[in-house]
């Protein structure tokens, strides 16, 4: 009589670690789902985000104050080049002014708002 309630002990906790891992393997795949989901959702880092490793300064009103030279300079760079793009059918002339404007924008940053560039 033991021996035939250990065969059905043993079945019955078989059974129980087949469901177990169906399961868990069940589980595993919605995580799974749900964690490519999330990454495909994300925003993607902007460029300056993914040098600093993801940290993140605290905001502030220098912060605030640089983002909006920086903006207004970038602005004034694109029109200049936008207008320079419309008239000049020289590609040589067009790559030479982006390039310049690039390489420029430190010069340009120091000069136009008084601060050095980082």
């Amino acid at each position: 009589m033991s021996k035939e309630r250990a065969r059905r002990r043993a079945e019955r906790e078989a059974l129980a670690a087949r469901e177990r891992a169906v399961r868990a393997r069940k589980v595993a795949r919605r995580a799974r789902w749900r964690a490519a989901r999330a990454a495909a959702a994300r925003p993607v880092r902007p460029l300056a985000g993914a040098l600093t490793g993801g940290r993140r300064r605290p905001d502030s009103a220098l912060r605030r104050a640089r983002a909006r030279q920086d903006g207004a300079l970038l602005a004034g760079l694109v029109a200049v080049n936008g207008v320079l793009w419309l008239f000049e059918p020289s590609w040589l002339v067009r790559g030479g002014a982006a390039a310049i404007s690039l390489l420029a924008w430190p010069l340009l940053v120091v000069l136009a708002f008084d601060r050095h560039h980082h």
